[in-house]
């Protein structure tokens, strides 16, 4: 960082920065300004060191992906800044020039282009010891900077898989090709030789000028900075005896506080803390080593793929728990193992702990992490003509009319006898949830956590719609925040009567929507305390029961919708805007609309879905049905 970027307004001190010429336009604004509080000077020079930092990530990941949208730039953007760890605090705090606070100009006051001030006074009294020799930190800082151009010339990317694992995980990015993750390793590596060069600039030609050591005695570097002698024992003395169980609860609990990550990849990380104590050990951080980090990974690939789901795996598991599912599997031919990229997936969320606990001191401060170089590369062979939209086939037409003609929504003799006719038609989580899927293209998870709330009437234009911008919702992303008119098949079918006249607005609008009754398994499966899991479950068998292929899964109700308009000659923005999928070209159509036109549009739109459903019989099997 060359010059300061702290500006000060009363009592509130400010990091201000100018964002580059090219950026601006994909950024949608012209500079960053975040608030420090009432830092001290030295607080608030540690901080602006670490934003600097991070927006030069920011930056380079920004040019290096010219896909991001500005939704995704600004996750990116909240998510580096207000990332818990500082990487230079060890820099700013023994060189001990810190500016006075009286000295931070206003943030209204103008300033140049550049938000660089010059002149500011230094408080000379900062913390003294070895490390306070600046041309110390500059050997140090040349020495890195060799070994990262040194890497960068050799395309050595292996150190930069898990930072890149991780960033991928906490935005649930699919790196689903080694090109793609390994163009995101080299901008990590880029971002962080540009970080390396402005440092080695900000100390030679700012600090060391006017630094006391050198400005007037002009000593020469000290090549061999000494170390303290205290420093081994005082990073011992904070390392803990917290077993990896109680650090775990803590660290998923700072990633969801600090909005790093969702509730959802909360509750996914608990079943790789389960497995990790389970395979592992549960004892301190500091006892582990990288043989146990080992033995994870070769215990996991030792695992069915299905072993959370399969009747058979989760009884073994309940007798003799992980370890004795994987001595069962060991040597056995013809059971599908769990994929690398689950893998990869649970090691994402175990990578992060480590530099968790290094600044929350529960391990010594530079101690290498043990699940280093343990990412999988995952080479997925892809056609010539491959297309994503390939990954999840559509429900094809058969498909649509055996699922929506079943005698669920007809007559079945019970719940628990659902493949069977009979005379109940009960207008249950199941019957609702199917037709809501089928005439909205929303997610299972989406539709499994609304709440009564969230079936809304507009005043204006008389529109039912679902609220899905309430911030409440625990969406995939912030493109998912819509809103989306009910079908008029639905309001014939007499959704509004059923799900919402006379009931409570917290009230689940499907009553097994919440997380909490997969939590009374004794598995405790961290993936199966998604929303409306056990309607995912039980949907999987009924779409088998009416012959649908493997293939073809809840979610594939989102393919059809956005199929079945594009082929009647929808706009392409309205058919994102009611799919939520982020693009330029939805915004900048959808910007021009207001709420009310919005609805009427998108009312339109969802109306023009034409399913293969028989809605006269259906009203009338629901008024005939037999009383439960």
């Amino acid at each position: 960082m060359p010059s300061t970027h702290l500006r000060r307004r009363r009592q509130t001190v400010f990091f201000r920065r100018i964002i580059p010429h090219d950026l601006r336009q994909r950024f949608g604004q012209r500079e960053i300004l975040r608030s420090l509080g009432q830092a001290t000077p030295g607080e608030a020079r540690r901080m602006a060191q670490q934003l600097w930092d991070e927006t030069e990530k920011i930056f380079t990941i920004v040019r290096f992906d010219r896909s991001l949208t500005r939704a995704d730039i600004a996750r990116l953007a909240e998510q580096y800044l207000d990332s818990a760890s500082i990487k230079h605090e060890g820099l700013i705090t023994y060189i001990g020039r810190y500016p006075k606070s009286e000295n931070l100009p206003g943030v209204d006051n103008a300033t140049p282009e550049d938000g660089i001030i010059e002149g500011i006074d230094f408080v000379g009294d900062g913390p003294k010891g070895t490390l306070n020799d600046p041309a110390e930190w500059v050997l140090l800082y040349e020495g890195r900077l060799e070994v990262l151009k040194r890497d960068r010339s050799l395309n050595n990317l292996a150190s930069y898989r898990s930072a890149a694992g991780e960033l991928a995980f906490r935005n649930e990015i699919d790196l689903d090709s080694t090109a793609h993750e390994d163009a995101l390793c080299r901008a990590l590596l880029d971002a962080e030789i540009k970080v390396a060069e402005d440092m080695l600039t900000y100390l030679r030609d700012v600090v060391l000028p006017h630094h006391p050591l050198h400005a007037a005695a002009h000593r020469s570097i000290v090549s061999n900075p000494p170390s303290r002698s205290d420093t081994p024992a005082k990073d011992k003395a904070r390392q803990t005896r917290r077993l990896f169980s109680d650090v775990w609860v803590a660290y998923t609990g700072d990633r969801v506080r600090h909005n790093e990550w969702k509730e959802s990849i909360a509750r996914q990380a608990q079943s790789t803390g389960r497995l990790f104590t389970e395979i592992c050990g549960d004892k301190p951080l500091v006892d582990y080593g990288p043989a146990d980090a080992a033995e994870f990974r070769r215990a996991l690939l030792s695992l069915p793929g299905n072993y959370d789901k399969c009747i058979e795996w989760r009884d073994i598991q309940r007798r003799a728990g992980i370890c004795g599912l994987i001595e069962h599997c060991n040597g056995k031919t013809g059971i599908d193992r769990l994929k690398p990229q689950t893998f990869n997936r649970h090691l994402a969320a175990l990578s992060g702990i480590w530099p968790w606990a290094q600044v929350n001191e529960v391990v010594a401060k530079g101690a290498p992490s043990i699940f280093e170089g343990l990412h999988i590369n995952v080479n997925r062979a892809r056609g010539r003509h491959h297309r994503t939209r390939d990954e999840r086939p559509a429900w094809n037409q058969a498909e649509l009319e055996a699922v929506l003609n079943a005698d669920l929504f007809f007559g079945i003799r019970s719940r628990r006898s659902w493949k069977k006719a009979g005379l109940q038609v009960l207008r249950d989580e199941r019957y609702w949830g199917i037709l809501i899927g089928a005439h909205s293209g929303m997610r299972r998870g989406e539709i499994f956590q609304l709440r009564v709330r969230h079936v809304v009437k507009d005043a204006e234009t008389g529109i039912w719609h679902f609220n899905l911008v309430d911030p409440a919702l625990e969406l995939k992303a912030e493109g998912s925040a819509r809103w989306i008119p009910l079908h008029q098949n639905l309001l014939s079918l007499g959704v509004i009567e059923a799900l919402v006249e006379g009931r409570g607005e917290n009230e689940m609008l499907l009553c097994e929507g919440e997380a909490g009754a997969e939590k009374k398994d004794v598995l405790k499966d961290g993936e199966s305390t998604s929303f409306g899991s056990s309607f995912g479950k039980w949907f999987q068998r009924f779409k088998s029961h009416h012959g649908v292929r493997d293939e073809v899964v809840f979610h594939s109700f989102r393919h059809s919708a956005t199929t079945l308009l594009c082929n009647v000659g929808v706009q392409r923005a309205f058919v994102e805007e009611l799919i939520g999928h982020e693009s330029s070209v939805r915004r900048s159509e959808m910007d021009r609309y207001n709420k009310g036109q919005t609805l009427q549009t998108l009312k339109d739109v969802v109306d023009r879905l034409v399913l293969p459903i028989d809605v006269p019989r259906m009203i009338d099997a629901a008024r005939n049905r037999k009383p439960v």
